[in-house]
């Protein structure tokens, strides 16, 4: 387990709070007892916090969220061991909250090496089938060592689902994840965009519709959602970034 001098020293390096640090820690730490069971080759990690691990986005995440490939009586059976194996490594509690689609379950850390509880939302999804299903190995600067692979979407379906949730909700981070992976090379795939909204039971999707959703955003919105997951030293800077960001999608999406 990580140590009290340890986590100084990553909020240090990373320059944000402790209790970043340790729940960005204990995230690592769940994928590592998650993926080391055979049956999580069909549980595919997704959303802010894979974007960031998987492909570096500057920024910090709160949740682990997944799309489940399993039935639920098999889910069931391979999260309650995954639980069992995690909580053997302090004190750790995991309680199911109910949804109206997936699974939810809180993770909570009660340890002397922070005063207080540490939380994170686990969410697992089983509303869609997976589309271009990847895997990946993982490196951590965190005291855990990975020997199984993460299976995840693959960046155009994080993208899509980006996409979706851009056009569906109004947080900064999803403009932010967008712009990250879209200035990464990331192709937006019309394909799977559609295919993604459809749970939304919305059948079209234009260009257009996305860069004027871009601009219509809020500044506010933005400076708020994004403020606690991106170093201390930047969040002086967000009105800058914000401006940035919108204005780069703005001319990629113009051109695409």
């Amino acid at each position: 387990m990580i140590t009290k001098d340890q986590i100084n020293v990553f909020a240090h390096r990373f320059k944000t709070n402790e209790s970043t640090v340790y729940r960005e820690y204990l995230q690592v730490l769940f994928l590592n007892k998650l993926y080391k069971n055979e049956k999580s080759a069909q549980v595919f990690f997704k959303g802010g916090t894979a974007i960031h691990f998987l492909f570096n986005a500057p920024r910090f995440s709160e949740d682990l969220d997944f799309t489940v490939s399993l039935s639920e009586s098999e889910f069931s059976t391979l999260i309650n061991f995954v639980f069992k194996e995690f909580v053997k490594e302090g004190e750790f509690t995991f309680k199911e909250i109910k949804t109206i689609t997936g699974k939810r379950f809180l993770l909570t850390a009660n340890r002397d090496v922070l005063p207080y509880a540490t939380f994170i939302n686990l969410d697992f999804s089983f509303r869609e089938k997976v589309i271009e299903p990847n895997k990946s190995t993982f490196d951590t600067t965190y005291p855990v060592i990975f020997t199984s692979f993460i299976y995840h979407l693959s960046r155009e379906e994080m993208c899509a689902e980006k996409i979706r949730a851009l056009l569906t909700r109004e947080k900064g981070r999803d403009l932010f994840d967008l712009w990250y992976l879209v200035s990464q090379g990331t192709k937006i795939n019309i394909k799977i965009v559609k295919e993604k909204l459809k749970y939304y039971q919305k059948k079209e999707f234009t260009n257009n519709e996305l860069i004027n959703r871009v601009k219509q955003f809020s500044e506010k919105e933005f400076e708020i959602d994004i403020r606690p997951f991106i170093p201390m030293d930047e969040r002086s800077k967000l009105k800058e970034r914000f401006e940035y960001i919108q204005t780069y999608l703005i001319e990629k999406l113009s051109a695409f």
